[in-house]
């Protein structure tokens, strides 16, 4: 081969410009301008709202998704007076039903009641938020349970069935600043894999209609093979870690799940405090906040969820922009891992730290100690523990750092579930560890993050 065909070919890999048809596009600036937007609405509305649930069923009747209050601009001042820059609505979730009216189906909002019909709710929020000064994006779940889109069935009518509603989604709305796409190489759900769709199928679908709108792919892993942006699943127990150079953005809910449900207009939500610290770390790593606020089955932010983000934006001051990206690097980088066991290669005790919710440690079953440790190095600062495990065993755990020549107790607690959040007294030490101290069978440890708030 010849060697400046060699040469031309290093130089397009390493280079931060993409071509697009007969366009140039700088990705370095683009991603440094979404980083630079820092906190964002996520907004889960859709057939689950009205069902409680939040993976609703794939074959609801249409006519019982009812907004009869619909009100985006309601939203958008909600999510101004939070301060958030840009948000994410969520078009179609894994159950398929769409909120416009798709050309490809008739699962959709053109087949709800006659009131609603009509309604074309991704342009209602498209509006209603750049009205408001806010960029847009839009949540679109590749996974499609009503249209038979999952694993072990994808064949090109159902890719071409994708491609047209991402065109459609694309075309009619106008500038769309990032797409977040789920139920695609993800941990959960049945969607489909990296290897029967892959990532470059729908990315290069996407760049070919808006090369400037981000691809933000639920992978649950830090690779940039998948996505244009890293998703840290922090209702799942990932964070982005201390040391994080990976642009991504962090998605928390402010109520307890996802979808609205009946009693969230009472509940107790995330607090103030908690949003700020967790904003002002992630801004501080170079990780967007897109924080969760879901409507009401009226289509409307109940009372409590509004005056909690006019509380938030109070509180908030936003950090200056980042002038350039940094080097990227693995995250935890030098930081080593040991344990008392590993149940097998698969299992193994650095799976605790990569932020890849596909990899869990394990401690092997005849172990009677159960501890994995991490060792920084050199001292570090930390003052908060984020955990989670794949499925339900742990039962009692404690978390210790060794301060002094012995381990000293910093969180005692009883299950840990998929997402585990403490906060302890700031201290400064080089080792912390985790112990099993009761489980009801061998639990998969998927991630075990320390950072300072």
């Amino acid at each position: 081969m010849n060697k400046n065909y060699i040469l031309l070919i290093a130089v397009l890999l390493l280079s931060p410009f993409r071509i697009v048809g007969q366009k140039e596009v700088n990705t370095d600036d683009t991603i440094l301008n979404f980083l630079n937007l820092k906190f964002g609405m996520f907004i889960h509305y859709n057939m689950g709202t009205y069902q409680a649930e939040q993976w609703a069923y794939p074959f609801h009747d249409p006519k019982d998704f009812k907004p009869s209050q619909l009100d985006c601009n309601q939203w958008a001042q909600a999510a101004k007076s939070a301060g958030m820059q840009y948000a994410v609505f969520t078009t179609k979730h894994h159950d398929g039903f769409s909120l416009w009216d798709t050309k490809v189906s008739n699962y959709d909002i053109a087949s709800a009641h006659n009131k609603y019909k009509n309604l074309d709710i991704v342009k209602e929020y498209t509006d209603a938020f750049r009205n408001a000064g806010i960029k847009v994006g839009l949540y679109f779940s590749v996974w499609d349970r009503h249209h038979g889109m999952e694993h072990g069935n994808i064949n090109q009518e159902n890719i071409s069935f994708t491609k047209e509603q991402l065109t459609e989604l694309l075309t009619n709305y106008g500038e769309i600043n990032c797409i977040v796409i789920d139920g695609w190489g993800s941990k959960w759900g049945n969607g489909p894999d990296f290897e029967e769709l892959p990532y470059e199928t729908l990315e290069a679908h996407i760049h070919s209609i808006q090369p400037n709108c981000l691809v933000i792919n639920h992978s649950c892993r830090p690779d940039l093979k998948y996505t244009q942006i890293v998703h840290y699943e922090a209702t799942h127990g990932q964070h982005c870690p201390y040391d994080n150079t990976i642009p991504s953005q962090q998605g928390p809910t402010l109520q307890s799940t996802w979808f609205w449900e009946k009693g969230y207009e009472n509940q107790e939500l995330k607090s103030v405090d908690e949003v700020v610290k967790e904003l002002n770390f992630a801004n501080s790593h170079y990780s967007n906040y897109l924080l969760n606020a879901a409507p009401n089955d009226k289509g409307l932010m109940d009372e409590n969820v509004l005056e909690r983000l006019k509380q938030i934006g109070d509180a908030t001051t936003i950090s200056a922009p980042l002038k350039k990206l940094p080097e990227i690097k693995p995250v935890h980088q030098g930081v080593s891992v040991k344990a008392s066991s590993s149940s097998s290669k698969e299992f193994g005790a650095n799976h605790i730290i990569d932020a890849d919710l596909f990899t869990r440690w394990q401690y092997a079953q005849d172990d009677k100690e159960r501890w994995i440790e991490l060792d920084f190095k050199s001292p570090k600062t930390f003052n908060r523990v984020i955990c989670g495990e794949y499925k339900r065993a742990v039962q009692e755990f404690k978390i210790e750092a060794f301060i002094n020549g012995e381990w000293k107790l910093l969180v005692k607690g009883g299950n840990i579930r998929n997402n585990f959040n403490a906060s302890f007294e700031t201290v400064t030490a080089q080792k912390y560890r985790l112990t099993i101290l009761k489980a009801s069978r061998l639990p998969y440890i998927a991630e075990l993050t320390f950072v300072k708030y």
